[in-house]
Formats: structure tokens, sequence, C-alpha cells
């Protein structure tokens, strides 16, 4: 498996109501269709409640997976890819993306 893990924040002058508008229904429909996508996971960082006062100054994270990094590649650089990478400037501050291709290491889940 091959994931990539982005962090992410609004572009300047949107609120978070918007961003995660935006976040959760377009962006969310354009990923799905991403030839090769083995799962998508969008995951807003909240901002109130326990613990969001150490939250840090971004907005979502958003994990990607696919079979393999030539599956991930090949995915990116289709037209579907191109539509989110696309979409993705109208509502994510570009510069501050933080970009982790990572690996799985270890996987417990409660039975």
């Amino acid at each position: 498996m091959y994931k990539i893990i982005f962090v992410t924040k609004r572009k300047p002058g949107l609120t978070l109501g918007q961003y995660l508008e935006h976040y959760r229904t377009t962006h969310f429909q354009l990923a799905i269709k991403m030839p090769g996508l083995v799962s998508y996971r969008q995951m807003p960082i909240r901002h109130e409640g326990p613990w969001s006062d150490q939250a840090p100054d971004y907005d979502a994270v958003s994990e990607y997976v696919f079979d393999s990094d030539e599956a991930a590649e090949a995915s990116w650089a289709s037209a579907e890819g191109q539509a989110i990478q696309e979409d993705t400037g109208k509502f994510i501050d570009w510069p501050s993306v933080i970009y982790l291709p990572v690996s799985l290491a270890q996987e417990w889940i409660r039975p």
C-alpha cells in the first residue's frame, strides 16, 4: 500500500465553514473518482473541545491510499487527478500544504 497524507488549511479569506463545505462535498466527489484509489479519508481538525487548544494552525488531514507508487503516479497524472489538483487551488492554501508519503509500519485494531 502507498499512502499520501496532506495536511491543509484554507485559503485566506475563506471561513472555516466555507472551507469545510467545499472539502466535504465538491472535493470529496472529485477525489473518489481518481482511478486506482483504494481509499480516501477526510479528517477535519477539531478547533473546539478537548485538546483543541493544542491543534495546529491547519484545518484538515486527507489520506489517499493506492496499491503502489506507480498507481498513485498514474492516478495523479490522470484527468481525474488533474481535476482534483485544480480544485485544491480553489480553497486550499497551497504554499502551506504539508505532504507526507507514508508507509504503514504497524496497525492494531481492537477486536
